[in-house]
This record gives C-alpha cells, structure tokens and sequence, in this order.
C-alpha cells in the first residue's frame, strides 16, 4: 500500500491574518540545524513502514526559503520510489529562475505556488508578502522551468471581495494554463487576527449566499477549463491529481516530520511533532504526542479524509473497524441530492460538495455498529 511522507518547513517572512498553521517568522531561520533535525526524527521513524515513500511533500510554512541544498539531502535521504511524486510549497516574492533550476536539481517535480489572489487590496488585506507582480512572474517562469507537475492556491470569499473580483481572478488565472488549482473560501480559525477581525467587527461577516455563488461559479470556470473537482477544494487536469494529497483522502499511512508535522504510522499511532522548531531541533525523536486512536476515533477519521473525495468512504473499511452507519441515518441526505449510498461506497453529489463539511459532522454523529 502506498504511503507518504509530509516534512514541515515553518519559515516565514510575514505571518498571513487567516494562518492557524504552525509558522515562525524569523530573519535568519537555523535552517542547517532545522535540516539535521528532521534527518535524524527520518533515522528513528524509518524502519516502522515498509519499502520507499511514494511521495515527498515539503510544506510550511513557506518551503521555499529552506536552501536547496538542504532539501536535496533531504530528498536523498527519504528515497522516494522512481518517479515519486515530490512538492514543494512556494509562495510568490521566495523564488526567481535560478532558484527554480536548482529546486529541481534537489528533486523537486512539483510545485503547489501560494497565489491566493490577483487583486491588488485583497492581497494587502491577506498580509502577503509578495506583489501581485510576483505572482504573475512566478507563474511565467514555472511554466517554462520544467516541472513535472504544479498546482495554483486561490482564495475566495475575502472581505468586500465581489464575484466580479473573484471572475478576474479566475480569469488570470486559467490564462496560465495551470495543470491543478486548489480553492479555499477563507476560513475563520481560532486565534487568528481575521477571527478576531470579526469578533470586533472590524471586518464584515461573510455572506453565505455570496460564498454560495462563489463557489458555484469558480467550480463552473474551472470545470469549463478542463479542471475537475476530485475533492472538494482540488481541481487537475488528467494527470495531475495530487497523489501525496490523495493519500490523505484514501486513509492511506504518512510519516510527518519537523515542528508541529502530524504522523499516521503503519502501527495505528497519531504523532504530532513538538510546536516549536527549537524545541524540535533539541529532541528531534520525543514528539508532543503519541497516542494509538480506539476503533471509533478510527472510524470517524476515515469519513473525514474520504468523504471529501470524488471516491468517498468506503463502508468496507468502516465495516473492517466495527462501524458503520445506519440506513436510517443516510435517508435525509440520499433523499435531498446530496449523498450517493450504495453497500459498498457513500459519495458526494454535486448539491453535496458545497456542504462537505456539515455532512461530514452528520455522518460522524451517526456511526453505529458495523453489520
């Protein structure tokens, strides 16, 4: 069975108002510790999965700002299979031409870039550290560099944002030609300057019907270019689909590294690396936490990961665990359009993939015995 393995990178050089992940802005990161830290947690985690990773994903954080170098001995190190799938995170204004020539000297065959908007004040409202002009020139170069593979984040439902403004962004976007898009309407997390933003009223509410419209219109566009949806926020051309990212939807195993990276062994243990990356680098193998989760914590994860994928959750899996979920409990939901049941699988349909999330928490209430 395939498995992955995630390394987290957490420089940054500004942290984004909406970014509940584990970053640390620094202005000299100690980037050849941070490297042998994650070489020696490798060392330690190796001989619990079995063969090679079939993918690599350096994530951040802003992965871009971790010397090439580094991540070539990384790459070395981790031994992914013949024409595994290795991605890089890199954000606009981190990465010039050169860099990307030596990006894929290291072994990096797939770039996902942090785009998230076009619009001059959208992008000063995100806090990004990057000029629209970057994002433009970044997308050049990429698509002359050579990558195998690459993938464009876009973010909507931003405050005052119009669906005019989302159209042109989707506009300039699909002019680049881009082989996988993922798309996220703006999320308020615990914590974050944006949630607190709304708290106070300092920044409006989203309007759910205009989140609604958003979505439905960037799901036509990007379908009409011939991006189609196989998770809800993810769309590819034939191809280039992300294989790392479909690991996680599958409920297939994955070795997280670095500062706050999440583990699913082979054994059935959750790890989470310790938060701080200084804390990382001094005890590399004592994670935050280590815990083996009961059937249902299980089963709950499964229906999480698969349901927001076009493949959905396979009951048998479910059933392998004890669980399943009743067809009482599934008849609202076939009834109204928005799953598909049959005995083997439950899917979305299209009226479900705006609602994913609220489904999700459905099904999870509703587990039961498995028969």
């Amino acid at each position: 069975m395939p498995w992955g393995v995630y390394l987290h990178i957490p420089w940054c050089r500004t942290r984004c108002p909406y970014c509940a992940f584990n970053v640390e802005v620094h202005p000299s990161p100690p980037t050849a510790a941070y490297t042998e830290a994650l070489l020696t947690q490798w060392a330690d985690l190796q001989s619990r999965f079995d063969g090679q990773p079939s993918t690599l994903v350096f994530g951040g954080g802003t992965p871009s700002l971790h010397p090439p170098g580094d991540l070539a001995r990384l790459v070395q190190a981790l031994h992914p299979i013949q024409n595994g799938e290795v991605t890089l995170e890199a954000n606009p204004g981190t990465v010039d031409a050169s860099l990307l020539q030596d990006l894929l000297h290291a072994g990096i065959n797939r770039l996902s870039l942090g785009i998230q908007t076009f619009h001059e004040g959208h992008a000063r409202f995100l806090n990004r550290a990057h000029s629209v002009r970057d994002a433009q020139n970044l997308l050049a170069q990429v698509r002359q560099a050579g990558f195998r593979s690459w993938s464009a984040d876009l973010i909507f439902a931003l405050p005052h944002q119009t669906l005019a403004e989302l159209e042109k962004d989707l506009s300039t976007l699909l002019e680049t030609e881009p082989p996988h898009v993922s798309l996220y309407g703006l999320t308020a997390e615990p914590g974050t300057p944006y949630t607190q933003g709304l708290a106070t009223g300092k920044v409006p509410p989203q309007d759910p019907d205009l989140w609604a419209d958003m979505y439905s219109t960037a799901v036509e566009r990007l379908e009409a270019a011939g991006l189609h949806r196989y998770e809800v926020s993810s769309f590819a051309r034939p191809g280039h689909r992300s294989a790392h990212n479909e690991l996680y939807w599958r409920g297939h195993r994955y070795a997280g590294l670095g500062a706050g990276a999440h583990g699913w062994l082979p054994d059935g243990q959750r790890t989470v690396g310790k938060m701080a990356p200084a804390d990382f680098i001094a005890t590399p193998c004592e994670p935050l936490s280590v815990e083996r989760p009961d059937s249902l914590v299980t089963a709950s994860d499964l229906i999480l990961c698969t349901l927001r994928h076009v493949d959905g959750v396979d009951r048998a899996g479910l059933r392998s665990l004890g669980h399943d979920i009743p067809a009482t409990e599934l008849a609202p939901w076939t009834r109204h359009g928005l799953l598909r049941v049959t005995r083997s699988a439950i899917t979305l349909e299209p009226a479900g993939w705006a609602v994913a999330d609220a489904l999700v928490r459905k099904l999870v209430e509703s587990l039961g015995p498995g028969s």
